[in-house]
């Protein structure tokens, strides 16, 4: 028999996409396990844990947290604490908020809030109570205790002590006005340790501070005011639309002006103005008024000519 009879056929060796494709699916489930990983493992966010007095409105799995509008964490649970003074919140933050989970940062609750004179958090009646926070820059914390309401924005300002009789209409954030403009307002305020009087803690903001002088008087501007003489008849007056409903404080300080008043100044808080305190407009530089502010308040030179 010759050589070409007892040659042995040739395999062709042909390529298939489907082995291909097979090995595609152990390939995405490493891949797979490797992004759960690092979302999970690396990238994780704190839990924290935040002790409210009230939980009234949060929901386990569905209530935010917050800040600046942005949601950065959410609730995962909630439970009584041994004691029973406090509800436990446990929320989990995003890993882009984690340096929230810091001491010195400030958690609260906001929700619909209906005073007089103001309303707040109306659109939580439609999204439901969220938490939100001010950062904090202390070491890093996982548990932190809520406050029972939001605090006032901190600013540069000089902070000063009211003496009055009674509390009346005044509330925290109250407005303090000079000449129509509001100046400041109210933080606080409590029984005075022999229960004889209402201390209101309050400040003037830094651009106005020049305005608060140590012979410079207050006064009660909420309300409506009603005088009648008899050759000018009756005058009804109110420092502001806000003031006839939420109350307002208002002072004056005289052309002869004292000292500036530092932190921790005491004023006694009047009832009513005086009708000489009207008179007073003394010319008391605002160094601390933005420029683009004070054009927009100057006004124009009169020719006398």
């Amino acid at each position: 028999m010759s050589e070409k009879s007892h040659a042995l056929p040739k395999a062709k060796i042909a390529r298939s996409y489907l082995t291909w494709f097979i090995w595609l699916i152990p390939v995405a489930a490493v891949g797979l396990c490797v992004f759960f990983v690092v979302r999970d493992v690396i990238f994780k966010g704190p839990t924290i844990t935040i002790y409210f007095q009230s939980a009234d409105g949060l929901e386990q799995e569905n209530s935010p947290i917050k800040y600046r509008g942005a949601n950065i964490g959410q609730i995962h649970g909630m439970k009584l604490t041994p004691d029973k003074q406090f509800v436990a919140v446990t929320a989990k933050l995003d890993y882009t908020a984690r340096e929230f989970a810091r001491q010195g940062t400030e958690f609260w609750m906001v929700q619909p809030e209906v005073k007089v004179g103001s309303i707040k958090g109306l659109r939580t009646i439609v999204s439901g109570n969220y938490i939100t926070l001010e950062p904090g820059h202390g070491p890093p914390t996982n548990e932190f205790v809520a406050l029972a309401e939001a605090p006032v924005e901190p600013v540069k300002a000089v902070e000063f002590t009211l003496l009055m009789d009674d509390l009346g209409s005044l509330q925290k954030q109250t407005a303090i006005f000079y000449r129509g403009v509001q100046v400041g307002e109210v933080l606080d305020f409590r029984l005075s340790d022999d229960s004889k009087h209402v201390l209101v803690h309050a400040r003037i903001r830094e651009e106005y501070a020049p305005l608060l002088r140590v012979n410079s008087k207050f006064w009660n501007a909420g309300g409506i005011n009603f005088h009648f003489g008899l050759l000018s008849g009756a005058e009804i007056s109110a420092e502001s639309a806000q003031t006839v409903v939420s109350g307002g404080i208002a002072f004056a300080t005289p052309p002869d002006y004292g000292d500036a008043a530092t932190n921790g100044a005491v004023f006694q808080l009047n009832d009513k103005e005086d009708d000489e305190w009207k008179k007073w407009n003394p010319a008391i530089p605002l160094h601390g008024v933005p420029e683009a502010q004070k054009e927009k308040s100057s006004l124009p030179q009169v020719n006398s000519k």
